[in-house]
């Protein structure tokens, strides 16, 4: 099936965007980048302007038009590349169509019958009775016979450019038996809904017959497009223009009137005379009209269909150059990721001597990074650098190990100063901890505190006396019962130490995930973590969890040992806080002291068991944190893949370690073809976004600015700024990536 749209018109919209447009699909086959967002023209201006007449004169496609036929709904005709040609017509029901039926009707018009570009008018008629709007009863209809539902015409193939073109009903000032209100705001809000989008390219059409004063379509794209920046004017029918006019016509297609941007175009519109002429002949016919006369003073370039075509044509490559910022940013990042991924591939490794060699390799790195983990001292790549440290992925905190790891500490102690003891001794309703606030301590999750009042504690006591009399002399303290009294207080140490060890040794797991990943392909990854570092990391799980028995090993089973004077000075303190509840009176007549504690023996025992409490838990966290933690897992980490555990490792074990995959050679072969064929790419791409043909400079481009803020202190063009801005925006890129 031929495309409906000639290809010689093709080939002049396409100039030189074609061979872009052909590398840039290209470079898609290796997933960089999405697809170039396609350019829209838009044909406004009052009716009887010449529109349709632009749009067929531009396209070819026999846009209906004729002094009696007037443009009802939207007609869009999209030019898509894609591998084979395909045609696919549609209407697409407005916003104004609330009938379900109404709606399912429009969206099942189809149709097989446009197979060139003289069959639009046919499309047009039937897409016009499906939509409802035949001529002869366009004055009954709600809208005066125009709607915002959209015909589509997308016409797919492997050489059209990438462009959509758009005839939309004209504008018209005011109001007859035939056209009525809803029908001019109808028409406005379509003009205006296609002027809104910044990809759409406006060609605001005024016929020379007309004065520009009484035609408002500028002053709506001015609403959208203040600067006139996506405004391209023509002008149409000069060869009927009215009295006198034609002096100004030329003055406006000079930009001297209304100045835009993109410029002024006149074309000659098909005459009643003319309508049966062939394209060819017409565009002879307008090329001897702007030969003579006064229109002769025009520049070339603004006159004429071809002139014109030429024109879109440039406006189309300088689009498609405004969005290869984006690709070479995408390109550059597939780029980084191929040359990381190859890098991680190694080179081949047939032989034991090669495998062990690149296991050396990967050693060395290894222990670099590991070195610096555990040192706090984050230089290499593998950290990120210093603006990169907002979090954007999950993993990146933990690749920072010792930041990590003195987090749990700190969490770690803060948990076991507040449930570290089994029951809370209130002694006043004021407690130093919310539980609400400590809620982001990983090692308070699901806690609730127990209490217990001193006079509880005391009933305890004394029934606890009771049960196990000694040969100690009547009212001694019994000292049995403060090491009791500590063990159980003492008893959740063990389950938040635990958990504390076992997620530090998790971290450091992920973590040497982390940097395998970093350094070697999946495969190796999973075969080292198999064979060398799980088996290690587990024996070290173990000698943890050993450590921490032996830490607690004394607390489970031995009296109180207080050693220093911490322990002297806890006790004076609670004496002293405690003074003046004692009743002297009653000291004075204990004469013959009870058999079991008293008030003031319980506080005694209490105040003992707090006091050694105090002092012996910071001892313990203290030792969980460096005989355990630093000792038992983080010394052994740097020797856990070390060059000398290679020299120890026989064939086999570097055999299963090292050994390539069958697939390797091909994928290494596939990474190296993208490499070359991205860095062909990207060399192609950055000529053509250099390109002063090709991507039109805008006049700020240039001038000398003041860059200071970019710490240089220098007067550089903003040429040469935006230069360095991606430059450094690539090495941050580069940072990125290959972590």
């Amino acid at each position: 099936m031929s495309s409906p749209v000639d290809e010689n018109v093709l080939n002049q919209l396409k100039g030189d965007q074609s061979e872009l447009l052909n590398k840039i699909d290209e470079l898609r086959t290796f997933g960089v980048g999405d697809p170039v967002e396609p350019l829209q023209i838009v044909v406004c201006g009052n009716q009887s302007s010449g529109k349709s007449s632009v749009l067929e004169t531009i396209s070819r496609v026999r846009f209906p038009v004729g002094t009696n036929i007037c443009t009802r709904f939207a007609t869009e005709i999209i030019l898509r590349r894609h591998p084979s040609d395909r045609i696919k017509v549609s209407i697409e029901p407005g916003n104004s169509r609330d009938d379900v039926q109404e709606r399912e009707k429009l969206h099942a018009f189809t149709t097989e019958s446009f197979s060139s570009g003289e069959d639009l008018p046919a499309l047009v008629e039937a897409a016009k009775e499906c939509m409802g709007l035949c001529d002869a009863a366009a004055d009954l209809t709600p809208n005066s016979g125009f709607t915002d539902d959209v015909l589509r015409v997308e016409i797919s193939g492997p050489d059209l450019p990438e462009l959509t073109l758009v005839d939309l009903p004209g504008l018209y000032p005011s109001t007859s038996s035939e056209q009525g209100e809803p029908g001019m705001r109808i028409v406005q809000s379509l003009t205006e809904h296609y002027m809104t989008n910044p990809r759409t390219i406006i060609l605001v059409v005024i016929s020379a017959r007309d004065d520009i004063h009484s035609q408002k379509v500028l002053n709506i794209a001015q609403q959208f497009d203040p600067k006139y920046e996506r405004v391209l004017g023509i002008v149409t029918k000069p060869d009927i223009p009215t009295a006198g006019s034609e002096d100004y016509h030329l003055r406006l297609i000079r930009n001297e009137v209304v100045k835009l941007q993109l410029g002024w175009h006149v074309l000659c519109n098909r005459s009643p005379e003319t309508i049966d002429l062939s394209d060819t002949a017409r565009d002879v016919k307008e090329k001897e009209f702007f030969n003579t006369g006064r229109w002769a003073s025009l520049a070339r370039e603004q006159v004429g269909i071809e002139s014109l075509r030429n024109h879109l044509s440039t406006i189309l490559l300088a689009h498609t150059g405004r969005s290869l910022s984006g690709l070479i940013f995408n390109m550059q990042e597939k780029l980084l990721r191929n040359e990381q991924a190859l890098i991680k591939l190694g080179t081949s490794r047939i032989s034991v001597q090669q495998q062990r060699r690149f296991l050396i390799d990967i050693s060395s790195k290894f222990s670099r990074i590991t070195n610096q983990a555990l040192n706090g001292f984050y230089v290499d790549e593998f950290f990120g650098g210093y603006e990169e440290d907002a979090g954007n992925t999950e993993e990146r905190p933990f690749r920072r190990l010792r930041a990590i790891i003195r987090e749990l500490n700190e969490y770690f102690a803060r948990a076991m100063s507040i449930r570290g003891q089994r029951r809370i001794i209130q002694v006043s309703p004021l407690h130093e901890f919310d539980l609400v606030l400590e809620a982001s301590n990983p090692y308070m999750l699901n806690w609730t505190p127990t209490y217990i009042n001193v006079e509880s504690l005391h009933e305890e006591i004394r029934q606890k006396a009771r049960e196990i009399p000694g040969i100690e002399l009547p009212g001694s303290v019994k000292q049995l019962l403060v090491g009791s009294l500590f063990r159980d207080q003492c008893k959740p140490w063990k389950g938040i130490a635990k958990a504390h060890i076992l997620n530090v040794w998790s971290a450091v797991e992920y973590f040497l995930q982390l940097v395998l990943k970093y350094l070697v392909d999946d495969h190796v990854r999973a075969s080292m973590m198999r064979h060398l570092i799980s088996p290690k990391l587990e024996k070290m799980k173990e000698t943890l969890m050993e450590k921490l028995d032996e830490l607690l090993s004394y607390y489970k089973r031995g009296p109180p040992l207080p050693l220093g004077n911490a322990y002297l000075h806890k006790m004076r303190d609670f004496v002293s806080d405690r003074q003046p509840r004692i009743d002297l009176a009653r000291v004075a007549g204990a004469v013959i002291p009870p058999q079991t504690p008293d008030e003031s023996g319980s506080l005694q025992i209490i105040d003992q068991m707090q006091a050694y409490y105090d002092t012996t838990i910071l001892t313990f966290v203290q030792n969980v944190a460096i005989l355990a933690i630093e000792n038992c897992l983080l010394s052994p980490l740097e020797d856990v893949f070390s060059s000398q555990t290679i020299v120890d490792m026989d064939d086999d074990q570097v055999q299963k370690v090292a050994a390539e995959p069958p697939e390797n050679p091909k994928k290494r072969k596939r990474l190296d073809d993208e490499i070359e064929m991205l860095r062909d790419g990207k060399r192609m791409l950055a000529a053509y976004k250099q390109d002063k043909k090709s991507m039109p400079k805008p006049p700020i481009l240039g001038k000398l600015v003041s860059v200071r803020s970019l710490g240089l202190g220098i007067e550089i063009s903003l040429t040469d700024a935006i230069i360095f801005l991606q430059d450094s925006q690539l090495r941050k890129l580069q940072r990125r990536t290959l972590r």
